[in-house]
């Protein structure tokens, strides 16, 4: 990572920056991804927990490009609701589960394991950056740009429109990027 300070960033200072700064959002990320893991794991059962987990990161971007630091709401719980929420709407739509029922008092974020060695936990950090920089250099332009846009809660006519493209387009985008991060989670 080229900015270390980015580490002693709070959430809410990094999803302001993790936008236009993809350090800040691969930050983000590695903080997130144990706690979508275990969500996912939670929630899982006639569709898979990696199923899951790829639309919790979603989620987290969602929160992202959607965060509004002055309505006086931490990122984390934001970003929770956001995670949650998309994997509950790939949950209804299914059709083939009801809708799970679960304790609503999950913690926000599960912290690291204290007993892990620090150049364990740093390693592991560093990894996740790479594929989270790897997977993010894998969509193209307009497939990052539909992603962003459809995470902020666009909706597909909304984004054809503003990118001059048609909705089977918007989709098609959607589509690829999804195939893209289910190849790099399995």
């Amino acid at each position: 990572m080229k900015n270390p300070d980015l580490n002693h960033c709070t959430d809410e200072q990094l999803a302001a920056r993790a936008e236009g700064d993809s350090e800040a959002m691969y930050v983000l990320i590695a903080r997130y991804t144990k706690w979508i893991r275990w969500k996912a794991s939670q929630m899982s059962g006639a569709i898979e927990a990696d199923d899951l987990a790829q639309e919790g990161f979603l989620g987290l971007l969602s929160a992202v490009a959607g965060y509004d630091a002055n309505r006086n709401v931490k990122f984390s719980t934001y970003a929770a609701a956001c995670i949650t929420n998309s994997m509950r709407s790939v949950l209804r739509t299914s059709h083939r589960i009801p809708m799970p029922v679960g304790d609503t008092s999950d913690p926000v974020f599960e912290t690291e394991d204290t007993a892990a060695q620090p150049d364990s936990i740093v390693m592991q950090r560093e990894e996740w950056t790479a594929f989270w920089q790897d997977l993010i250099r894998q969509l193209s332009p307009t497939e990052y740009q539909v992603c962003m846009m459809f995470m902020g809660g666009a909706a597909y006519a909304s984004i054809a429109e503003e990118l001059h493209i048609s909705v089977k387009t918007v989709d098609n985008a959607l589509q690829r990027a999804r195939r893209k991060l289910r190849q790099r989670t399995v």
